[in-house]
């Protein structure tokens, strides 16, 4: 069996269009009588050939490619070394992102769903389902017919019940946001509301000192976080909740959980302000939807919208200083005073009071670093320049 595996790899080898192998004599029988780790090597071969060009919309292709796959998926506990199963893994998760139904968007979504019942056991692969089916939810856009909305439902309903299923750490936060994002651009505000709520419910499940082992895994959560932030400024609100409900709630569990550290609350807070005093901006810089209001409409004029804005922007400056000076590295803290120092002075428009602190978030920078330093030349600059200037939007 293994010079007949070793035969057919060679064979395999001199084919470049997967058509033309099955159209060989006995090829078919012959992996029909095969078995164990020789067939699996070879169908690996077969799929790696099949994924290495272009796209797959020929339906007898995909639906032997599915089949191969599957036979792979179900023997990965007999595989002999992990990366045996990685390479599966990624084998696999690649088919799904080269096959292409074209305008047939439902029989795709229905691969996609096979795809999720065959390969349960492939975190990669779920990955690759929730963008594929996002896209196709985008896709279903442009189309700009009626009855795509009934399509585009399913596709996020898909991503959905997907997502959960991940066991992957830190997986999740980006795939709820992903798909809260797509749902707002089709106007399933009901749906974004709750990916959005699901995104931040996670978080709380998580500790990131296990789920994030590596800086660089660390340091995405956080630009995660704050991207999240950005999405919020064209999330409606709703009347039956206060209109800062989730910016509050992203603050009060960053706030509380202690596996933050000073350095990243710096950032979240910061990104927490920026939200918040874009949202008392009487136009938006920006819309989701056309078709759907967002705050600058919904709650035009209204002050006790505004009180609420003020109110919690308050609570997270005095939060922000404080994780400045928590920070333990003096030349971390020295930075991220100026970054706090930089993002209050753009933020509000200048007072006394404000003035004060960024005066103070200057002294800690200069204690930590060089009087050279450019960074700390540059803010000190800057917030003399907005001492003579009104700026920002709101005031404290």
């Amino acid at each position: 069996m293994p010079s007949l595996q070793s035969l057919l790899v060679k064979l395999l080898s001199h084919f470049k269009c997967l058509k033309d192998v099955f159209s060989l004599n006995c090829f078919p029988e012959i992996l029909d009588v095969m078995r164990g780790n020789a067939r699996d090597v070879v169908f690996l071969h077969i799929l790696n050939m099949a994924t290495r060009k272009g796209h797959i919309s020929d339906a007898t292709s995909i639906q032997l490619l599915f089949e191969i796959s599957q036979t792979l998926h179900d023997n990965l506990e007999f595989m002999n070394v992990k990366d045996d199963d990685r390479l599966v893994a990624h084998s696999i998760t690649r088919l799904v992102h080269m096959v292409d139904y074209g305008a047939e968007m439902e029989r795709h979504l229905a691969f996609l769903v096979d795809c999720r019942g065959a390969f349960g056991k492939l975190d990669e692969l779920k990955e690759a389902l929730v963008h594929s089916s996002n896209y196709l939810a985008i896709q279903a856009l442009k189309c700009h017919k009626k009855h795509q909305i009934c399509f585009f439902k399913s596709c996020i309903t898909f991503s959905e019940v997907t997502i959960p299923s991940i066991s992957a750490q830190g997986r999740q936060f980006d795939l709820y946001l992903e798909t809260a994002e797509v749902a707002s651009l089709g106007g399933l505000i009901s749906h974004s509301d709750g990916l959005i709520d699901s995104a931040i419910g996670y978080l709380c499940t998580i500790n990131i000192l296990d789920a994030f082992r590596m800086p660089s895994d660390v340091e995405g959560l956080v630009s995660s976080i704050r991207k999240l932030c950005g999405f919020l400024v064209v999330v409606p609100g709703s009347f039956t909740l206060p209109a800062t409900h989730v910016p509050n709630n992203l603050f009060t569990l960053i706030s509380s959980q202690s596996c933050y550290e000073p350095k990243m609350r710096t950032k979240i807070f910061s990104a927490i302000i920026l939200l918040l005093t874009t949202l008392s901006q009487k136009t938006f810089p920006y819309h989701a939807n056309i078709q759907i209001p967002s705050n600058d409409t919904l709650y035009y004029g209204d002050s006790s919208y505004e009180q609420e804005l003020v109110s919690l922007s308050k609570l997270v400056l005095e939060n922000l200083v404080s994780a400045v000076q928590q920070e333990g590295s003096k030349a971390v803290r020295g930075i991220i005073a100026l970054e706090a120092c930089n993002c209050i002075a753009s933020s509000f428009r200048a007072s006394d009071e404000l003035l004060s602190v960024c005066h103070m978030l200057i002294e800690t920078a200069k204690s930590c670093l060089s009087p050279k330093d450019k960074y700390l030349i540059s803010t000190i600059h800057f917030v003399t320049k907005q001492s003579t200037t009104s700026a920002g939007s709101t005031s404290l």
